[in-house]
């Protein structure tokens, strides 16, 4: 007969959970505002620090307009036929062509082209300014020229092929993805996606920075977008997944001998930013109580006794959840430093283990080669994220080794990539962890087999942020960038450690312990079983 959470045992609970309130502020990538656009094929968008420019690709035609309200102050005819890029630069108006290539300098006050030249390569659809130099999106690669020629300074990829537009906050490069409908912040220098919005509409195409907002015409719905990016929401949640969760944990006894004193710890799933509890945890066995390691991880003891040969012992538990997708907007100069940490989290979060290792030669020579003199926790993390990506291919090998011979061997499964992380960063000086979960694995009704496991890193300002080098390591920018500050919401997490744990030693998800009478040939089964809810109702509307 199944045993559900109840009577005693909901006492308990409540102090396995560390509830979080939701966000409260306007998160990265909410609108500010919007309204509608000049015309009805927009492409390019531009500021000159007081006014929009939009242009009309198939009119050919360029729009001042009010970043108040969308009226239209002056127009122009555009000096190519088929303007696209939009940037405002030295006083003049600088447009590509998405044709030929070509690019124009146009002085709003007399409607005279002042210099023109051709773009590295054709089809330029994104033009940015910063620092005298001038930003070229054309045929998968953004190139730094100078504006008065044409001349290349460098280069570098998109962070997607399907990239469209430029613009420069000052700091850094933004572009725009006109399939997958985002918008990344990218490192002007060498093209890493250091963060990434979900655009406002379903085609991004001209993007621009104006009074610390980054604004969006979109091609489909002809409106103009003001974004928030800066705001004291860090994360933004979005993808909500409603489903009942079941894990099923079995040891087989094959015997000859019988397996006694079985004594099985459960990882409890917990209350997060982008993870809420719907129903407590129901249990096939009633657990005689809940214990929590060093690192605050609550988990169900539950004592199955002997296995004889020949029989196994199973336990199910099950919960309802809701979990989202989030997306950290980290700028890396707001991350202060390492002695902003608090020191508590500080101590705890690099301290060495039998894992890490950490004070080897090896780590310290390879940390120091990665790291170099950086002082920034958001840099110190980022390359170390990079080196791991850079230096590992995704192999499960049917162990959890040390990090050591992970990076000399050059392959790993989702824990060795975690493990190096972690220990690098720990030798850093950089707090890391990690955190384990069961795994929605294709369609929404699934089973999982593997499970997954990533890292956190803490950053001032913005707590402790997910890393997942394993996901990172991908060919495009973009989806290197997906793997630093954001998880998809395929994950029911369960288990967040810093290392060994009296509860799940270095595992996660459970962790069994027993002993036997005799040879035992013995077997554990782990499987995550997911089935879908239907999406939380709106609640009843009232009129008078």
């Amino acid at each position: 007969m199944k045993s559900t959470v109840n009577g005693i045992w909901r006492l308990v609970l409540p102090a396995v959970l560390t509830v979080c309130a939701g966000p409260v502020w306007a998160a990265p990538g909410d609108l500010k505002a919007s309204f509608e656009g000049p015309c009805k094929y927009p492409s390019g968008l531009a500021s000159d620090g007081k006014h929009l420019f939009v242009a009309d690709w198939r009119e050919a035609k360029i729009f001042e307009i009010s970043r108040a309200d969308g009226n239209v102050t002056r127009t122009w005819d555009a000096p190519t036929l088929k303007p696209h890029g939009l940037t405002y630069a030295q006083g003049k108006l600088y447009i590509s062509d998405d044709h030929t290539g070509g690019v124009y300098a146009l002085n709003l006050d007399t409607g005279v082209v002042e210099n023109t030249f051709r773009a590295p390569a054709s089809s330029a659809t994104g033009l940015a300014f910063a620092d005298g130099k001038l930003f070229i999106l054309a045929r998968g690669k953004i190139y730094k020229v100078f504006p008065d020629d044409g001349t290349i300074l460098g280069y570098f990829d998109v962070p997607n092929r399907s990239c469209r537009c430029l613009a420069h906050d000052g700091k850094y490069l933004w572009v725009s993805d006109r399939i997958k409908d985002e918008l990344y912040m990218v490192d002007p220098e060498d093209g890493k996606v250091l963060a990434i919005l979900k655009a406002p509409g379903p085609y991004p195409a001209g993007i621009t920075w104006l009074d610390d907002h980054l604004w969006n015409v979109d091609f489909q719905t002809r409106k103009v977008y003001q974004l928030v990016i800066k705001d004291e929401q860090m994360y933004s949640l979005s993808d909500t997944r409603r489903a009942r969760v079941e894990y099923l944990w079995a040891l087989n006894n094959y015997g000859p001998g019988q397996v006694t004193d079985l004594t099985l710890n459960i990882a409890l799933p917990m209350e997060l930013p982008n993870q809420k509890l719907l129903t407590d945890p129901a249990f096939s066995t009633l657990p005689s109580k809940v214990a929590h390691d060093r690192w605050d991880q609550a988990c169900a003891v539950l004592n199955l006794g002997s296995v004889p040969s020949g029989t196994k012992a199973t336990l199910t538990y099950s919960v309802e959840a809701e979990v989202s997708a989030i997306r950290y907007l980290i700028i890396p100069e707001n991350t202060g430093t390492l002695e902003d940490i608090p020191a508590g989290i500080r101590e705890k979060y690099t301290a060495d283990s039998s894992r890490y290792r950490i004070n080897s030669p090896y780590i310290q020579k390879t940390v120091k080669k990665i790291v170099g003199d950086e002082k920034n926790p958001y840099w110190i993390g980022r390359k170390i994220y990079d080196f791991i990506i850079d230096s590992l291919e995704y192999e499960m090998v049917g162990g959890w080794d040390i990090p050591e011979v992970v990076l000399k061997r050059g392959s790993g499964s989702c824990s060795e990539y975690t493990y190096s992380y972690v220990a690098l960063c720990r030798a850093a000086g950089l707090p890391a962890r990690y955190q384990g979960s069961i795994v929605v694995r294709g369609d929404d009704a699934s089973i999982d087999k593997a499970f997954h496991r990533w890292a956190q890193i803490y950053l001032p300002n913005y707590g402790w942020v997910p890393v997942d080098a394993n996901r990172g390591d991908a060919k495009s920018p973009a989806d290197q960038g997906r793997g630093f500050g954001e998880l998809s919401n395929r994950f029911l997490i369960t288990t967040q450690g810093g290392g060994d744990s009296e509860c799940v030693g270095w595992s996660y998800n459970s962790f069994a312990k027993y002993k036997a009478t005799g040879y035992c040939n013995v077997d554990e089964d782990n499987f995550g079983f997911w089935e879908p809810l239907e999406p939380a109702e709106p609640p009843p509307t009232t009129t008078d």
